[in-house]
């Protein structure tokens, strides 16, 4: 009865463990961090002395096993983290990954040199180690192609022993069939978890792959489209002045005017230029003001900023790659510059300008009928 109780309990914390290990490899994303907790549960729920999780990579052409996760309570085996191993039967781990069958064997010493497969013994030689018995499973993925291998090494008869070569035949008790169903369900585990991280990792390496090929076309479209911006700049020039009489003495009239700021801005959009819009009433009964105005707008704006008369004394400035703080000290310049002239040349002439103004950013929705109903209701001074 007592005797049943203890294997009672002792399932119970095999399946508490496991679960646990489950929760945590099921949610952690970090690879390095679930191999060494693979490790961990391997020792303790097995009693064996060491573990060692290989896993396959190309190494010059040719695929191998390397160690990526180890861990022994009587050696220093971590010295090996990162050395490979040929797929072959040199090694044990080599057999079982090529053969993709697990292998189990509670007596080394008794193999025979010619056996099948063969205790790779560079490890233990070097170490001053002895592998008594071992559980060596492959390690499968998704679609049941083989991944790594998982290996646990030595069940002792007390966790706490400490093995050397003269006694580890001593402490060193065999492997049972339940062993060896817990290291095959941990190692199936392990497949699935790996498996799942690389899909991820491959598609967000492909995601920000596309992102920067993505981001490489636009950035060539852009160039594009800022280089077609300065010919079609150049060109609106040129189209300007043909429309100008007086070669920007004069603005342009309402129709042609607003036909050419609805391209500019349809462009601006493209190459996600701001661009500011005011609009200008200048109060006075006397023509000789416009005639100042259009002197002073010659000198103070772009020859690719576009000058449009709504009505007499009315007018529209739309300013290419300008906001709206630059727009307002241009706005100032232009009044100034036109108190100056008309002092200058001994005009005793009254005027009063009224000013409002909207910046078009890239996103804008409204048309430009709609802005400049807006401006003319904000419309005042400076």
């Amino acid at each position: 009865m007592i005797e049943l109780y203890d294997q009672i309990s002792k399932l119970r914390n095999i399946l508490e463990k496991l679960s646990s290990y489950v929760l945590y490899v099921s949610t952690e994303k970090n690879i390095e961090d679930i191999l060494l907790q693979t490790i961990d549960i391997c020792l303790e729920l097995t009693t064996s002395d060491g573990a060692t999780i290989y896993l396959k990579e190309m190494i010059e052409n040719e695929e191998k096993l390397v160690i990526k996760a180890t861990k022994n309570q009587s050696v220093n085996f971590e010295f090996y983290l990162g050395y490979s191993l040929p797929i072959n039967s040199i090694s044990l781990a080599g057999y079982v990954a090529s053969n993709r069958k697990p292998v189990v064997i509670n007596n080394t010493l008794s193999l025979p040199e010619n056996h099948e497969y063969r205790q790779f013994k560079f490890f233990d030689r070097s170490l001053h180690y002895i592998t008594i018995n071992t559980i060596t499973v492959p390690i499968f993925d998704y679609t049941n192609s083989v991944i790594g291998v998982l290996q646990v090494v030595n069940k002792k008869a007390k966790p706490q022993l400490k093995l050397e070569e003269n006694n580890a035949h001593l402490f060193t008790i065999d492997y049972t069939d339940n062993d060896a169903r817990i290291i095959l369900a941990i190692s199936a585990l392990l497949g699935i978890i790996l498996d799942r991280i690389w899909l991820h990792q491959k598609n967000e390496q492909l995601i920000t792959n596309t992102q920067k090929m993505l981001s490489n076309i636009f950035d060539s479209v852009k160039k594009s489209i800022l280089t077609l911006n300065d010919i079609m700049l150049t060109g609106q020039q040129k189209f300007i002045e043909y429309l100008q009489a007086e070669k920007r003495k004069k603005v342009l009239e309402f129709k042609e005017g607003l036909e050419l700021c609805k391209k500019q801005i349809e462009l601006s959009k493209v190459t996600e230029t701001i661009i500011t819009v005011c609009y200008l009433s200048i109060e006075t009964s006397d023509n000789k003001v416009s005639n100042i105005f259009y002197e002073v707008l010659s000198s103070e704006i772009r020859i690719y900023d576009i000058p449009v008369m709504v009505k007499e004394n009315e007018y529209v400035l739309l300013l290419y790659n300008v906001d709206l703080i630059k727009a307002k000290m241009i706005a100032k310049r232009i009044e100034r510059k036109m108190i100056e002239k008309a002092n200058s040349q001994n005009y005793n002439l009254p005027f009063k300008t009224k000013w409002s103004f909207y910046e078009i950013k890239p996103s804008e929705e409204k048309t430009l009928e709609e802005i400049f109903e807006s401006l003319k209701s904000t419309v005042g001074d400076l």
